[in-house]
């Protein structure tokens, strides 16, 4: 209702006059709050980051929520997307079961900027102080020892950008079906008694592939909020965050992808990130011969190479005699036809190689074992 000064209104038998000074406050004071309600509503989920490769390593004890490099970077559709405080990014396992919150906005963020379209709007990014470290520049929100925090699961499971029952955003990615739960209409659709925020995506369609160390979900450079098609378009690239201020450390010299601040050796785009313990070693059931593990080209480069050591089951103890099978081979496998005598068997140690070497193990330290097979296979 809008008033014209020295008119009335009647409330009940009661008449109240306004003049026209006290009129006109309350009036700039409504529409000044009224777009604040609705001030954060076109967003999209830009990028999820799970971690560098070094959190994908196998550990005695795993790394706490809070000890994970994670982010998710939010970007506005339009701007003045600036009142989040109170909403949170709500994350469900592959199962649609909600494990709790990555991480919950406490104040408001200050850069609405002015008319803007996607992806040229601002950012909004929210992680831990872990990944803050990581990039080194200030981030959002930092979500360490907050209540009900939970870690990003990289295997399959889904992020949302809520308030509330009212849903502006999710992803998903890897094996995630919400169904399973029994609290949503389709794989990676609304739950239950839950709404649109911005009348854009109510079903958010095919999965994204699972979360990858060392890379981000990335949200392309398509939005069309009418098409329904705001969160459709992931693929798995390198990190880039920028805060809402539009900070970032994000110069890339070699133009590999991976920025300096990550990058072990930024004069060549064949090494990336730092290696790693090499993951997933084994024998393959099909072909007894063939010895295989995990590449880690994808996060950390074409130029990644590999040292393998072998010897029979009856000496492992010491590696008395271990041998060097293979060195600096580029390939993630390697064949062995013969047959280990009678009785014994052969074991395999694998090492990779980049701008760093990785130990012959999990466990992220050395060890004797780490000294004895230096030697062998330097």
């Amino acid at each position: 209702m809008r008033l014209a000064p020295g008119s009335t209104i009647a409330r009940g038998q009661q008449e109240t006059r306004f003049g026209g000074a006290i009129l006109a406050a309350l009036f700039a004071a409504f529409v000044g709050a009224a777009p604040a309600q609705a001030a954060f509503h076109f967003m999209v989920i830009q990028e999820v980051f799970v971690g560098p490769p070094a959190d994908g390593v196998a550990r005695a004890v795993p790394l706490t929520a809070d000890q994970k490099a994670q982010y998710v970077m939010l970007r506005m559709t339009s701007g003045g997307q600036t009142i989040v405080s109170g909403t949170s990014l709500r994350v469900e396992d592959a199962n649609g079961n909600i494990l709790g919150n990555f991480g919950a906005f406490t104040a408001n963020v200050s850069n609405g900027g002015g008319a803007c379209s996607y992806p040229n709007c601002p950012a909004v990014v929210i992680g831990t102080q872990a990944a803050k470290n990581l990039f080194t520049f200030a981030f959002d929100k930092i979500v360490d020892g907050q209540v009900g925090r939970v870690a990003l699961p990289a295997s399959g499971g889904r992020v949302c950008f809520v308030s509330g029952a009212s849903v502006v955003d999710c992803v998903a990615w890897g094996n995630f079906n919400c169904t399973v739960s029994g609290t949503c209409s389709g794989a990676n659709a609304l739950r239950a008694g839950e709404s649109s925020a911005n009348g854009c995506d109510t079903n958010w369609g095919t999965n994204a592939a699972a979360l990858q160390y060392g890379k981000v979900l990335e949200h392309g450079v398509t939005f069309n909020c009418a098409a329904k098609t705001n969160s459709t378009d992931y693929s798995a690239l390198f990190p880039k965050p920028v805060n809402n201020a539009g900070t970032n450390n994000n110069v890339d010299a070699d133009s590999d992808g991976l920025v300096d601040q990550l990058d072990c050796d930024d004069s060549t785009g064949t090494l990336l990130w730092p290696v790693t313990e090499v993951q997933n070693d084994k024998v393959s059931f099909a072909v007894r011969s063939l010895y295989q593990w995990d590449s880690q080209a994808a996060a950390s480069g074409s130029g990644v190479i590999y040292d393998v050591v072998k010897g029979r089951a009856s000496h492992r103890v010491g590696y008395s005699d271990a041998s060097c099978f293979l060195q600096h081979t580029p390939n993630a496998s390697a064949s062995d036809p013969p047959l280990p005598p009678s009785g014994d068997a052969f074991y395999y140690v694998v090492r990779a190689e980049g701008c760093n070497s990785s130990t012959w193990g999990a466990g992220v330290t050395a060890s004797s074992r780490d000294t004895v097979l230096n030697v062998v296979c330097p």
